[in-house]
């Protein structure tokens, strides 16, 4: 018996209606079901409960799916191009059988069915059963982040014929009228769904999931570094356009990152987070920047919130983002309390990629916006009692308090980063510096761009510009005149030329003006920029001078030389006199003893260049390790100030490595060097196992000496 006829003969249509609904099937090229509930003869629960009777197994009405929560392990099971292209859903996994909800129009196709089982790799699969339309807009919602997805089917649904009869007991999935335990065991007499329509084509020709699968899941983190960079580069080049906004996704991703990993999140979830902190604001006005707080004081930013909150899944909607990402975009604008943007979710019920990101943008927005909702930049003490005060309402508690952590850490490199060396590009051609911009911003430096002349030279004159880029197409005045009007003004600048196919008279111009290196276009961004930071570490940086500590060599009768630290105190006088380390290389002993002016910084030599002794009198820890750094040493600088301790490494004069209690890297050798009243001993023999203070060794002295007021 064809399709049409069994609804015929149940009473849920009639002839007239049978036959209207198949002339419509003709003219749209519809299912028999589709045609008869697009013109209303059908209702959906009395279609669905049909279909669950036919096939001995439960369905789900449509407005119930619309409000049904699927957790993303959940939808991970079925890849997001096998949902769309066959209309199949993942529903549900029972926690103790992990068996497989799967939602599908077509409970029938049993070759479609097992290939579901062998992808998500659950040991059975439980089919109910949905209308087409209700599948797709669960595929949008959950898998595309589309939160409107079922608002016409709804609207629609609500207009349909309503039924005029019971005839079969309900069959609802959910309900408690349906045995839990009846699993779906499709009939393979029953006859076809929707006959009088042509059988969906098969999967010939195309490649099976069961032999894709694993090279889905082999991809996972093969290339997100690339792809996280890609992201970076993309976006940072449209922020250039918007000054107050320039890095500022970067900056968020940076602490979206540090928050998800103090969650203690699996990598892959950590990912998702940060491509969405990359997204999170492409499509929307440059003119405003929405976050919860902009929100809640504006009912204008609250009409663009709602007007623009899928824009970025929708702009990347042909490259399909994962549906993680796409689920902390479209819920960016939910507040704590369940007020938010667009379905007032509470508490756990956002997703926290969303919590996390909602907190970050808005501190990043306080402390770096000069237009955000006060009008003004705030310290970082002063955004994050604002942010405490919606603690609660707008925030998540426990999200500002790991972001008040980790911002602990981004607090010190952004500090760093307001006095990072600057670099001068200057390069008339706007398209070939964007790209060696991020790179450099990327590794702490700041960069000032000029597009002609004389903005170039203007520029290391009145800035402390700490290495030069330029290109020889400059104009009115060429490469070459600004180098050489650089380089009168500042010898000790190193400059680097760029070119393109410079003949051998130009290499010889360029090198005898002084240039570190004539760089041939096109050149790898990042070769660039590692000859740029070999150049100022290895300089000294243009800045005001630290306090003076001079090292000389004295000598005895009969005796080895021996080398004595000597700080200078504000007034020129010597403060003190300590032995310094030897090199690591050095075999030969050193017997001599130093002993400090009034005390105040005094130690005595050991064998194979050790040294020990004790701070005091304002002496800090920065001088002493300025002197360690000048000598080029080696080795570890052992501190201990009452009960804390702590360690500075140090190899061939460069900063490797510091700690100091929880704290590492720049944070603890910040801290260490305010040290005044302690005990060192440096160990020239003990050498750092990994670098982890990232900073250039004279910009971190220099931020150090400006912290302390020197």
């Amino acid at each position: 018996m064809r399709f049409g006829e069994k609804l015929l003969q149940a009473g849920l249509i009639d002839a007239a209606q049978l036959e209207a609904g198949l002339r419509h099937q003709k003219q749209t090229g519809q299912l028999l079901g589709e045609a008869l509930l697009e013109l209303g003869y059908l209702s959906e629960e009395n279609f669905l409960r049909f279909l669950a009777r036919e096939f001995n197994t439960r369905y789900a009405a449509t407005d119930k799916l619309s409000r049904v929560a699927v957790p993303v392990e959940v939808l991970d099971r079925i890849p997001f191009q096998m949902a769309e292209q066959h209309l199949i859903f993942p529903l549900r996994v029972d926690p103790k059988s992990k068996t497989l909800g799967l939602l599908s129009s077509r409970p029938q196709d049993k070759e479609l069915i097992d290939e579901a089982r062998i992808v998500s790799e659950a040991p059975a699969v439980e089919v109910y059963v949905a209308c087409r339309e209700a599948i797709l807009a669960l595929i949008k919602k959950h898998y595309r982040g589309d939160l409107n997805a079922f608002a016409a089917l709804l609207s629609r649904d609500a207009a349909a014929v309503q039924p005029t009869t019971d005839l079969y007991a309900d069959r609802r999935l959910g309900d408690e009228t349906v045995p839990a335990q009846e699993q779906a065991r499709p009939r393979s007499s029953g006859p076809a769904v929707e006959e009088e329509a042509p059988e969906p084509s098969r999967r010939e020709g195309s490649s099976s999931w069961t032999r894709q699968i694993e090279a889905v899941r082999s991809g996972s983190l093969v290339s997100d570094n690339d792809f996280i960079e890609s992201l970076n580069i993309l976006v940072g080049l449209l922020e250039l356009q918007r000054s107050q906004f320039q890095g500022h996704s970067a900056r968020v991703a940076r602490l979206v990152k540090a928050v998800s990993e103090r969650f203690g999140l699996a990598e892959r979830e950590v990912y998702h987070h940060i491509i969405a902190a990359y997204l999170h604001d492409l499509g929307k006005r440059a003119s405003t920047h929405l976050t919860l707080l902009s929100i809640q004081h504006s009912e204008e930013y609250k009409k663009r919130a709602q007007r623009y909150y899928l824009t970025p899944s929708r702009l990347f909607d042909s490259v399909h983002l994962p549906i993680q990402v796409n689920h902390v975009l479209g819920h960016l604008y939910e507040n704590f309390d369940g007020s938010g943007i667009p379905e007032q979710l509470a508490g756990e019920g956002i997703p926290l990629g969303s919590r996390i990101l909602a907190a970050a943008d808005a501190l990043e927005d306080l402390v770096s916006n000069p237009g955000n909702v006060f009008g003004e930049i705030l310290t970082p003490e002063a955004a994050f009692e604002r942010l405490r005060q919606k603690a609660g309402s707008l925030f998540d508690p426990k999200v500002l308090e790991h972001l008040e952590e980790a911002f602990g850490g981004e607090s010190a490199r952004a500090s760093l980063s307001a006095h990072s060396p600057l670099v001068l590009l200057a390069d008339p051609d706007t398209g070939s510096t964007s790209v060696l911009e991020l790179k450099l911003v990327k590794q702490g430096l700041r960069v000032r761009v000029a597009r002609d002349s004389t903005a170039a030279i203007n520029s290391v004159l009145e800035e402390n510009v700490a290495a030069a880029v330029v290109d020889l197409r400059l104009q009115p005045d060429d490469g070459f005149s600004v180098v050489e009007k650089i380089l009168e003004a500042r010898r000790d600048l190193p400059v680097f030329m760029l070119a393109s196919d410079p003949t051998s008279v130009m290499v010889n111009r360029a090198f005898k003006l002084g240039v570190v290196d004539l760089i041939t276009r096109p050149y790898v961004p990042e070769v660039l920029v590692a000859k740029l930071q070999k150049e100022i570490e290895r300089r000294p940086p243009p800045a005001r001078p630290m306090p003076a500590l001079a090292v000389k060599v004295e000598e005895d009768d009969g005796a080895a030389p021996g080398v004595v630290i000597q700080v200078e105190g504000a007034d020129g006088s010597s403060a003190g006199q300590t032995p310094a380390p030897e090199p690591a290389t050095d075999t030969g002993r050193r017997d001599g003893t130093g002993s400090g002016s009034g005390g105040s910084f005094s130690g005595s030599g050991g064998t194979r260049g050790m040294l020990s002794g004790a701070l005091s009198e304002g002496r800090t820890v920065l001088m002493l390790v300025k002197a360690l750094v000048g000598k080029k040493r080696t080795g570890k600088l052992s501190l201990r100030s009452g009960a804390q301790k702590g360690e500075i490494f140090v190899q061939g004069g460069l900063l490797f490595q510091a700690s100091l209690g929880d704290l590492d890297g720049e944070e603890a050798f910040l801290e260490l060097a305010a040290w005044t009243e302690c005990v060192y001993q440096f160990d020239p023999s003990s050498l750092p196992p990994a670098r982890d203070i990232k900073t250039p060794t004279p910009q971190l002295l220099q931020i150090a000496a400006m912290s302390l007021g020197s």
